[in-house]
């Protein structure tokens, strides 16, 4: 399939700077890059998405050069922000640009596992763009070629100038122009001729593919991938306003898988296309079979057991299959359970947020301890109503105590209504 088709169809497309860019990027064998500021010690899930638009590029035997903004950030992007950012030191910028690069490795990794695709990747830190060069280089090489003029219609800029409640600092103001030196000089050095990025970066993409005709009287291009929101208009990425992380310490395996489990009916289809590379005939087999049966929400698992395999490795997506059958699979659950190895189990309780057993065995007591009840008084009330459930069985007795009998694999499964629960350690 052609790139541009394949863009299109995987909804990763746009805008471009120039119609020749698909077939340069189609004919092999070219450099191209995408940019990443170290403000954390990982990516989110936002970020995953540029990483494969990347990867249809690489599929193409083209060679993906991530940038990391380690001289970027000391000065920090204005984007949409109101004030200008905190300067992170030279040890943390270095300690998060190490993280990222080791992320990025992994996931590609992966990706060439499941796939089957080889994927050409190098790593490349701005900071060795600037580190030797003055401010006189600077003003000479790089401002001289773009004006104030133009620098002061970027959304970005303006808001900020207009703001009478704010402001943005002469440092903040030339970020633009430290981001299109980047491009010049890995155009120069390392014959990168294309950026990708969000479609927010359209006015500096064609920025800087300016400076580079200026100076060099050579063709930079740039594509720009849509801002995915999901189908009620909300932001793809973001979990009770929270970023999900590609940092199983931030964000756990479970908790992303258990993110696209919850995707809805309607962009399932959508994000099997932009978050595997699954051929699209059998993506389209995936989503007739989702449609058939929205119950079983099939098309939801195939989607979360690939991104889960993808950022995290395979057992992740095994774990978290078998962690979401115990707390929402029906039937089967003391049977996975029984078969936890004590890894598993450990996870398990780490997603409940869950105690191990102390003295106290009474029912009311656990029910208090693990926080799946807020009182005693509560949980007497809840039992009554046939909401309380131990190891899948309606318990209405409160004055029930546990014993040996009702640990499963030394465990003991709490239920309150459907969704809640808590699993109770020896």
């Amino acid at each position: 399939m052609h790139l541009r088709e394949e863009l299109e169809q995987r909804w990763f497309l746009n805008q471009y700077t120039h119609d020749s860019v698909f077939d340069v990027y189609d004919a092999w064998g070219q450099n191209f890059y995408c940019g990443y500021d170290p403000t954390a010690d990982s990516l989110t899930i936002g970020n995953f998405i540029t990483i494969m638009a990347a990867v249809n590029f690489m599929k193409k035997w083209n060679t993906f050069y991530m940038v990391i903004g380690g001289a970027t950030w000391m000065i920090g992007d204005p984007g949409w922000k109101d004030a200008e950012r905190s300067f992170l030191n030279e040890e943390t910028l270095a300690h998060n640009q190490a993280c990222l690069t080791k992320q990025v490795q992994s996931i590609l990794a992966n990706l060439e596992d499941v796939s089957g695709e080889t994927l050409s990747f190098k790593v490349v830190n701005n900071y060795d763009f600037f580190k030797d060069m003055g401010v006189l280089d600077f003003l000479r090489h790089v401002w001289k070629h773009i004006t104030i003029n133009t620098m002061i219609q970027k959304d970005t800029v303006k808001k900020r100038i207009e703001d009478p409640d704010k402001s943005i600092s002469f440092t903040e103001f030339t970020y633009t122009l430290l981001q299109g030196y980047d491009f010049y000089k890995l155009y120069t050095d390392f014959d990168v001729k294309l950026q990708i990025a969000w479609s927010d970066q359209r006015w500096n993409i064609t920025t800087w593919t300016e400076l580079i005709r200026k100076k060099t009287e050579g063709e930079a291009f740039g594509i720009t991938t849509p801002l995915i929101l999901d189908s009620t208009g909300k932001k793809f990425g973001k979990s009770e306003g929270n970023a999900i992380w590609l940092d199983p310490a931030k964000s756990t395996p479970y908790s992303v898988f258990q993110y696209f489990i919850n995707t809805n009916d309607e962009d399932v289809a959508r994000y099997l296309k932009l978050f595997t590379l699954l051929p699209l005939d059998e993506i389209m087999s995936i989503v007739e079979q989702h449609e058939a049966d929205l119950w079983s929400r099939s098309g939801q698992q195939a989607l979360a057991q690939y991104v889960v395999t993808t950022i995290f490795w395979k057992d992740a997506a095994v774990l978290s299959q078998k962690i979401s059958r115990i707390l929402f699979g029906g039937e089967d659950t003391m049977d996975v359970i029984a078969w936890l190895n004590d890894t598993e189990k450990k996870a398990l309780l780490t997603e409940t947020w869950s105690p191990a057993l102390g003295d106290e065995r009474s029912l009311l007591e656990l029910c208090v301890v693990s926080w799946l009840c807020t009182s005693k008084w509560e949980a007497r009330k809840l039992l009554s109503q046939n909401a309380i459930s131990l190891n899948t069985v309606k318990v209405q007795d409160d004055a029930y105590v546990l014993s040996d009998k009702d640990f499963c694999n030394g465990l003991v499964l709490l239920q309150k209504w459907k969704k809640t629960f808590k699993v109770i350690s020896k």
